[in-house]
């Protein structure tokens, strides 16, 4: 019999102590805030059941009173503990249906009545803790063991529902152990003369010395009868501690390996969670570096565009390079820019991209774009996204330049934004996808950039034109003044020599005649020369399908022809020369104007030009020096006041500077400084109008 004490107290100790090593390293069980009143009622079984051992030795009558009494406290206190262990299992772990809330109030009648009964037995003659034992059991031990199997079992169908099979399985065999548990322990109780413990008993032991003082007043209410009744002797031919003893290790058993078992797959569980969690900040550091490449990618397409329109490129080559490019970054199959006809009646379509061939073309002949759409974009000024419910009409003629024999795929998902100058609507710019894939709102907002770009390329486009109207009104003026200059009034003095020589002829003066026509002569070939001059220079400012240094070294060859003053010509910068176009031209004409001084009024026999970059690394400004060794002027001359002022005004205009240098005698230098473009915004030209994105 110690033996089998010893074991139930090494079952219960081991109960607690891992109860208490779950506790303390921070389980992440159900059962987590539940496990130190499992862990005290492990302790306290276990100190019961060693505390029986000690009294089945051979202990001093004082002794063996001082260990009763410590065994009589533990009884209901380890059944306090295990029904409040039960009683939080039950209700705590997982919410209890709605009915059960009745069963307090049900069971209260019953139970003032047995504790009513209880509190009579006290008076029954016998040792104390017989009736402490027995109603400890009855009223502590059995429903705590009860609700402890029954929530076990509930987590046994919990267990099942979440497919943790061995964990269920363990779950329920806990369950079963702890209804054993109510029954050997909570309901087979010492043999007394009242209640169920006359019939479901067993022998309670009591240390001789204390049976013998108690003996002569117990024995005639015949305690010594009840004392000798063991039902469960009789009837298993085993003790119930014995019985008690499998129990706890049933208990033990399968709850520590339920517990281990839970933690495992707790653990497990948390590891998978873990891992979704990486592959969350995985998607979404993998979703952050796409966004990123694709803010960088439309931020280099629209800065691209920007120096295109900077740099006074051609529109149609800006509005091809953002039509190809709109398209790829959108992932659509087809992009598209329509602007209203001169006359304000259909919306035509000028340029368009398609996916398949990665290329932006122009439209040359009228294309009349027809969705209704896109025509209502137009009219109300009013960007437009469609949505997976719009219905099929609107997804017609939004594809244009099928390949010969193909047929064109029906589209799915439109966007649309018009194209708005000085408030009024121009055109509209507008993708689409064959997918049933809707455009987001970060979709319409890139498309509203690219829109606001193209205007902007148009607009540069019109000042452009209005600013080479102005320029060949500017030049047609300056031939105009040249020619009344020049050959206006030559041919004026021509005609009044023609009546001097009439009438020198009528007269007979010969030498006076002969004079006259010397001079005429003279004045013929001043007049040639400027004309020659005249149509050099205008052949030479329009020429703009040459680069800028062919056309400065093919016009200093025709002037050195044309006037037979030696000119060299020394440059440093190769083509294209990184100047905006209206600054060429102004260079040009500086040239032009500085020459026709040196042949008029130099009187020089050789001119020299030099073009260089200089700056920060070479490349902040052009610069133009023009030198002759002529007879020079004093900067008071009001002759080439004109002139010069004309040279001033024309590198202002661009934003650049001029200098004159001249002394009379010593010949005259020119220097004209113009700022450069930015060096690492190289124009890049596409003759074939046919661009691929970048």
């Amino acid at each position: 019999m110690i033996v089998i004490y010893l074991l139930y107290g090494l079952a219960f100790f081991s109960l607690g102590l891992t109860a208490s090593l779950h506790m303390l390293q921070g389980s992440s069980l159900p059962l987590r805030n539940h496990l130190p009143w499992l862990a005290a009622f492990g302790f306290a079984c276990a100190a019961t059941g060693w505390l029986d051992m000690l009294l089945l030795t051979d202990l001093k009558p004082e002794a063996a009173t001082v260990v009763q009494s410590f065994r009589t406290l533990l009884q209901p206190v380890s059944g306090l503990l295990l029904l409040i262990f039960g009683w939080r299992i039950l209700t705590k772990v997982s919410p209890l249906p709605a009915w059960t809330q009745l069963i307090p109030g049900l069971l209260l009648a019953p139970l003032a009545f047995v504790i009513t009964y209880a509190a009579t037995t006290f008076i029954t003659p016998s040792p104390i803790e017989i009736p402490i034992d027995i109603w400890s059991r009855y009223l502590l031990y059995l429903p705590g063991s009860i609700m402890a199997g029954i929530g076990f079992l509930r987590q046994w169908r919990q267990q099942r529902k979440r497919q943790y099979y061995d964990v269920a399985r363990l779950m329920l065999a806990a369950g079963v152990a702890f209804l054993f548990e109510a029954f050997v322990v909570g309901l087979v109780v010492p043999a007394a003369p009242y209640g169920p413990a006359s019939y479901y008993n067993y022998d309670r032991t009591v240390p001789e010395a204390f049976t013998a003082d108690q003996s002569a007043e117990s024995e005639p209410f015949g305690l010594i009868n009840w004392l000798d009744d063991d039902r469960v002797l009789e009837v298993t031919g085993l003790p119930i501690q014995f019985w008690r003893m499998l129990s706890a290790f049933a208990v033990t058993f399968f709850v520590v390996q339920g517990l281990g078992v839970f933690d495992a797959l707790r653990k497990r569980e948390l590891a998978a969670l873990q891992a979704e969690r990486d592959r969350a900040q995985l998607s979404a550091l993998t979703a952050y570096n796409v966004a990123r490449e694709t803010a960088e990618s439309w931020t280099e397409v629209l800065i691209n565009i920007g120096r295109r329109i900077a740099e006074l490129d051609d529109v149609d080559e800006i509005l091809g390079y953002t039509v190809a490019n709109g398209c790829h970054l959108l992932a659509s199959d087809f992009m598209g820019l329509a602007i209203v006809n001169a006359d304000q009646t259909d919306l035509e379509l000028k340029y368009y991209a398609d996916e398949r061939e990665r290329a932006a073309r122009l439209v040359e002949m009228p294309v009349k774009v027809k969705n209704r759409c896109l025509l209502q974009t137009l009219q109300g000024a009013k960007s437009f996204c469609s949505a997976d419910n719009e219905p099929p009409e609107h997804f017609a003629d939004l594809h244009f330049f099928t390949s010969p024999g193909g047929e064109m795929s029906p589209m799915h998902a439109l966007a649309a934004v018009p194209l708005s100058l000085d408030n009024k609507p121009i055109g509209v710019l507008w993708v689409s996808r064959h997918e049933n894939a809707p455009y987001s709102e970060t979709d319409l907002i890139w498309l509203e950039c690219l829109a606001d770009q193209a205007v902007i390329a148009i607009q540069h486009g019109l000042m452009t034109s209005q600013l080479q109207s102005f320029s060949i009104i500017e030049e047609r003026g300056r031939i105009a003044r040249e020619m009344h200059d020049g050959l206006a009034q030559v041919l004026g003095y021509l005609n009044l020599q023609v009546q001097t020589l009439e009438t020198l002829h009528r007269r007979g003066k010969e030498e006076a005649l002969e004079a006259e026509l010397a001079q005429m002569k003279d004045a013929v070939r001043t007049a040639h020369a400027d004309v020659r001059e005249n149509i050099l220079s205008l052949r030479t400012t329009l020429a703009n399908e040459k680069g800028l240094i062919s056309a400065i070294d093919e016009y200093l060859n025709e002037f050195g022809l044309q006037t037979r003053i030696q000119t060299s010509f020394v440059h440093t910068v190769d083509e294209p020369v990184d100047l905006a176009s209206l600054a060429e031209v102004q260079l040009v004409c500086i040239l032009q104007e500085s020459l026709t001084n040196v042949r008029k009024h130099a009187n020089a026999r050789r001119v020299s030009v030099k073009i260089e970059q200089v700056g920060r690394e070479r490349g902040e400004s052009v610069l133009m020096e023009v030198r002759d060794d002529g007879v020079g002027f004093a900067q008071s001359n009001g002759s080439r006041s004109f002139g010069l002022q004309t040279m001033h005004e024309r590198a202002r205009a661009v934003g650049g500077t001029l200098t004159v240098q001249s002394t009379p005698g010593a010949g005259t230098i020119i220097t004209c400084s113009l700022p450069c473009l930015q060096s690492d915004n190289l124009k890049r030209k596409n003759p074939l109008f046919s661009y691929e994105y970048s």
